[in-house]
């Protein structure tokens, strides 16, 4: 250990029963993190008290914070900013600000490298880990990089290539659907040719939307959540996270050397969000773009099982959705609308359904209040607090900010805000400077010390 300083020793040997009773009295995380600045001794009782408080363990349920670019733009630190009195802490987060956090769950940053190396990375204790690559990665951005080449070859030669490299990777397979030109058409075949041709350039739309946009591997990983923190539990955690171009699932556990992948077979593409429940009904569910809620056990063996069917409720394949609990413990769903079909834009109101009848015919029912709950909404593991034990936290509200999935040259990740279910009002509490409006999206965090 590096010696002390003269002024840090002196801090340091203040009795620790007057240290405790000073983080008995402090009102904020953000207190709490400036405690643990002063010395070396003054954060091992702070991340003490942390783990066994001797008063009420209200530090473990903080309200989320905001984490943005600093006033002067700096690549490698973030400042954070309170919604409740729209303040912006002075202190930093040694976070670089080059990259986009893949998700935020427990109080860990998710970061995706251009290896598809996953990094758990602590801004509060500093700590980092780091997890194998998504190796079905590397098999999307091969087809990407090669589509070229593969292009121009016969049609069963591209798919015995795209077999091997499906091999390559621990990819799915994919049944071998025949080309055009290898089926006999009866009837008018020019026709029913005109006709093929004309649906695909339909379905294939504005290729500015298509999965070119996933090209930055930062962006190759939609969402990530974690079923605990892992220092409070470092040998039984696992992460689970929505991936690739057609949002499908991965989850990897403490200790494992490779990723496993749960198949289109056993859980649809298009997934939306993943919670981890804590509370009533314990468990880890999935939401997809069609209304689909599954419950999944990956402790064991892995387990899918399917909740609700599918419904009309906002099925579009551009909206967001969301999968959160709350306070009561009831799952809702809530959908994001915005200004563009394509999700580009400003968010102009969410709509929020509450699953019923879990034990008889789970399905969703529009509601609309969140009565004394305040939502928060983005990149990271959704989260809901009791609106009346935070001053100043808006009850029946959600606060958001801005999740696009895509490259930000529409004017920024500048979709922050506040929206009111009462009375059906978006508010805007933090904005972009100009300046920073091409640096990645801003993201909640929820202070911890572990």
């Amino acid at each position: 250990m590096a010696p002390q300083s003269n002024s840090e020793s002196v801090w340091a040997s203040l009795p620790e029963e007057l240290l405790d009773s000073i983080l008995g009295r402090l009102a904020s995380m953000v207190d709490f993190i400036r405690f643990s600045v002063v010395c070396s001794d003054w954060r091992w009782i702070a991340y003490e008290n942390y783990r066994n408080p001797p008063h009420d363990p209200w530090c473990r349920h903080q309200l989320p914070l905001l984490m943005v670019p600093t006033p002067d733009s700096s690549t490698d630190t973030r400042n954070l900013y309170d919604v409740r009195g729209k303040r912006l802490y002075d202190f930093r987060l040694k976070v670089p600000y080059h990259r986009r956090c893949a998700g935020s769950s427990h109080g860990w940053l998710i970061f995706v490298h251009d290896s598809y190396q996953v990094t758990l990375f602590n801004p509060f204790s500093g700590k980092s880990i780091h997890l194998p690559p998504i190796r079905r990665l590397f098999f999307e951005k091969r087809i990407r990089d090669e589509v070229d080449e593969t292009s121009v070859l016969p049609h069963f030669e591209k798919y015995q290539y795209e077999k091997k490299l499906r091999d390559e990777y621990d990819e799915e397979e994919e049944e071998y659907v025949p080309d055009i030109d290898e089926i006999v058409f009866y009837g008018d075949g020019e026709d029913e040719g005109d006709e093929l041709e004309q649906d695909e350039e339909e379905e294939s739309g504005d290729p500015e939307f298509g999965p070119e946009r996933f090209h930055e591997s930062e962006y190759s990983v939609v969402r990530g959540v974690l079923s605990t923190n892992p220092e409070i539990n470092p040998n039984g955690y696992f992460l689970m996270v929505i991936y690739g171009t057609q949002s499908r699932l991965a989850f990897i556990k403490s200790g494992d050397q490779h990723w496993t992948y749960i198949d289109k077979s056993i859980c649809d593409q298009n997934v939306r969000d993943v919670l981890e429940s804590g509370y009533v009904r314990r468990g880890l569910y999935v939401l997809d773009h069609l209304g689909v809620l599954l419950s999944c056990d990956v402790k064991t063996n892995l387990k899918v099982e399917k909740i609700t069917g599918l419904d009309r409720l906002h099925n579009d394949l551009n909206q967001k959705s969301y999968l959160v609990e709350s306070s009561k413990g009831d799952l809702l769903r809530v959908i994001r609308l915005m200004e563009d079909e394509y999700c580009y834009g400003m968010t102009i109101k969410f709509v929020v359904y509450k699953l019923v009848d879990f034990c008889g015919d789970p399905h969703w029912t529009e509601v609309n209040s969140l009565g004394n709950d305040a939502l928060f909404l983005g990149d990271n593991h959704s989260i809901s607090v009791v609106a009346s034990d935070f001053i100043g936290c808006q009850p029946n509200s959600i606060y958001f900010c801005d999740d696009c999935d895509d490259f930000y040259n529409h004017g920024g990740p500048n979709d922050i805000g506040v929206f009111n279910l009462q009375d059906g009002c978006v508010r805007r509490h933090y904005t972009l400077a100009h300046s920073q409006r091409l640096m990645p999206p801003s993201i909640w965090i929820s202070p911890t010390f572990l």
